[in-house]
């Protein structure tokens, strides 16, 4: 302890830290919780003045929990001490520093007397110099540990009482959703983000594929979910973003969000504040490759003008040498320089500002440097942070969540992600039966029977034509046999149709002998026939006086009905096919036959199957629902037929809509024909 004495400096170097988190806002006042930070600096400030300690430093981590070791304040601090740049750590209490016993032990009774760094508090009076503060130290961090096990406790039970009433508790909304203004734990449509997901169910459900989809977007700049909620104001964090390295070039062709930040950390108020933003030292070249457009700044006291002007004095800030840049503006390929000038800029007060920038080419690979400079001398505390990072764009990922997601239908689904601890964030994945589902919980974006036929596509396995699209029969083909789809085969003749043929054909026909291959021109036109012939049939009315109801009854639903009630069938057999074949290899396991990571690799992958089968019966199930639903209401049973008059040609759209399954059957060599059943689907 003597040695500790003996390094500290006449003039001790003090850094002051601060911290405000959610944990803390109950013990607050409304005013309090306002001012707080301000006042935490304040109150450490005075202390070290009264002191004679010199502060060469002040680190604010708001809005972090005390338990958090991943806080950017604190670990810059840490290094600080550990680097032996720092004398005292000066806090308002223990509290502040961490709720978090292990931290204390670590940093205040053990590290910090290695780096000679003395802790201290003004309010609870800890000092670590002082042997007779160690027992307070340590009982106000076990109390402080103890409130934040209790009070995640209750968080955690809150949550689940409110998830089961149907309430919203993410701090962040889905894509395509705000929180109602009257009612945080409600969601509303967003108007213009729904626009989108609008968009994405209807090109997949008419046959464009998720790929297309992705490249229409990116191609037409609609900005990504991530992007989107930043541009309009979401301090969501990830862990791309929130541990993101500061690097100052682009050296990379692609679209790059530069993000600037500006805090006035003086202790006076800045006045005709002018900084200068240089790309490049050569700005002309940079330009010739690039787009730049001025994203958004979130202090609009703030001007940001161009020059195209050589050899500006910066120094001596004329405003007729610039012009003013607004929101979404593209600078000319000759700006030389940008310049960001605020009136007046009040202490702890941020700047912010972000431009997009996308590099075109970049050949020689060179490195554009960032170069920010400000005009006022006197500026000793205060400094730019300003970050790089690849802009978002859509990926197959995010389409197919969309995709995916019960909320675009009204449902809830929540507690689908949980951590380990208050302590621990690690992220586990919940089982199925363990979330929370409440359904109607707010207004669908997305009509309940495209979603469910959005399902049904997804399950199946399908690949794209070369043109990003599917081709129109994919997926609702089957032998009427042995079940297994119908298949294109051979050469695309000039007109574009090719051959169908059962994919027993892959196994040497081991299975099935429907061996026949199907011209598919004969098929799509035999198909337009028997769309037309009933859309004929529904506007004689004649006979819809006499075959409504039956034919709504019989025709329209019964085959689709039986349908999945056979697929059902099916998929239980198979799942309990696949119950008695884990039941075997468990006992081979467990008398040495199957080796463990043979075992494992087959329990994976009877895993993965068994979890798509039932993914597949609940939705059957689902659909089942909907249709006894439909029975029911003549009108919503005729939607399609009202829809469409007579037919020219077959689309993605159309089959869609008319068709489930088309089942193929043998070829009958004498009569030169074969079996062909349509199973109607009407699902719009």
């Amino acid at each position: 302890m003597s040695n500790f004495k003996k390094n500290i400096k006449s003039i001790p170097r003090v850094v002051l830290y601060l911290r405000l988190s959610d944990e803390d806002q109950d013990k607050l006042s409304d005013e309090q919780l306002s001012e707080s930070i301000i006042n935490q600096e304040k109150m450490l400030r005075d202390f070290s003045y009264e002191n004679g300690w010199k502060i060469v430093g002040i680190y604010n981590d708001d809005d972090w929990s005390g338990s958090d070791v991943s806080r950017p304040g604190f670990n810059k601090m840490i290094d600080e001490c550990r680097c032996g740049n720092v004398d005292i750590v000066l806090c308002k209490t223990q509290a502040r520093f961490a709720r978090d016993m292990e931290l204390i032990e670590k940093y205040i009774h053990n590290l910090f007397h290695e780096w000679n760094v003395r802790f201290m508090t003004v309010v609870d009076k800890i000092d670590n110099y002082k042997a007779e503060t160690k027992k307070t130290s340590q009982i106000l961090g076990l109390t402080d540990e103890w409130y934040l096990e209790d009070t995640s406790l209750n968080i955690r039970e809150t949550f689940r009482t409110k998830r089961k009433n149907g309430e919203l508790t993410a701090s962040f909304t889905t894509y395509g959703f705000i929180k109602d203004p009257e009612n945080k734990n409600h969601l509303i449509i967003d108007p213009i983000a729904s626009l989108v997901v609008k968009r994405i169910y209807e090109e997949y459900y008419f046959g464009s594929s998720i790929l297309k989809i992705v490249s229409l977007l990116n191609k037409e700049q609609v900005l990504s979910p991530y992007e989107y909620k930043l541009i309009n104001g979401c301090n969501l964090k990830i862990p791309l973003i929130k541990e993101y390295i500061n690097y100052s070039f682009i050296s990379k062709t692609g679209t790059y969000i530069l993000d600037v930040n500006f805090t006035n950390k003086e202790n006076y108020i800045l006045k005709d504040f002018i900084s200068f933003n240089y790309i490049t030292t050569d700005m002309k070249e940079f330009n010739n490759k690039c787009y730049i457009v001025l994203r958004k700044y979130t202090n609009k006291k703030i001007k940001i003008y161009y020059s195209e002007k050589d050899n500006l004095d910066i120094n001596n800030f004329m405003i007729n040498d610039y012009i003013l840049l607004k929101e979404n503006d593209l600078l000319p390929k000759n700006t030389t320089v940008i310049a960001v000038f605020i009136k007046e800029l009040d202490r702890t007060h941020t700047i912010h500002y972000q431009f997009e920038i996308t590099l075109k080419e970049n050949r020689l690979h060179e490195k554009y440097f960032i170069n920010i400079r400000h005009n006022n001398n006197k500026i000793l505390h205060s400094s730019f942070i300003y970050n790089i990072r690849k802009k978002f764009k859509w990926c197959s990922q995010t389409i197919k969540k969309i995709l995916t997601d019960e909320v675009y239908i009204g449902n809830l689904v929540q507690f689908k992600t949980t951590t380990v601890s208050y302590k621990n964030h690690t992220v586990i994945y919940n089982d199925k039966d363990e979330m929370i589902r409440c359904n109607n919980t707010h207004e669908a974006i997305i009509d309940k029977n495209i979603w469910i036929a959005v399902q049904n596509r997804l399950t199946k396995k399908s690949r794209s034509c070369k043109n990003g699209s599917y081709h129109i029969f994919s997926n609702k083909i089957y032998c009427t046999n042995c079940k297994q789809i119908f298949f294109k085969c051979g050469k695309s003749k000039t007109n574009g149709f090719s051959y169908l043929c059962c994919k027993d054909k892959k196994n040497k026909w081991s299975n099935c002998d429907n061996k026949k291959y199907l011209l598919e021109e004969d098929l799509h036109n035999f198909v337009l026939d028997k769309v037309n012939c009933l859309l004929n049939k529904f506007y004689d009315s004649n006979y819809l006086r006499k075959m409504y109801l039956k034919m709504i009854e019989n025709d329209l639903y019964k085959d689709r009905f039986d349908s999945l009630e056979e697929e059902l069938q099916v998929i239980n057999k198979r799942l309990h096919s696949k119950s008695e074949y884990f039941q075997q290899l468990y006992n081979d396991y467990k008398k040495g036959i199957i080796p463990q990571r043979e075992f494992l690799i087959l329990v994976n992958k009877y895993s993965d199957e068994t979890l798509l089968l039932e993914e597949r019966e609940r939705i059957i199930r689902e659909e089942i629902v909907l249709i006894n639903n439909k029975r029911n209401n003549l009108k919503t049973n005729i939607n399609v037929l009202e829809k469409y008059k007579y037919i020219n040609k077959l689309s993605n759209e159309i089959v869609n809509c008319f068709i489930d399954k088309i089942l193929i059957g043998n070829y009958d060599s004498k009569n030169n024909s074969r079996e062909i059943k349509i199973i109607w689907n009407f699902i719009v």
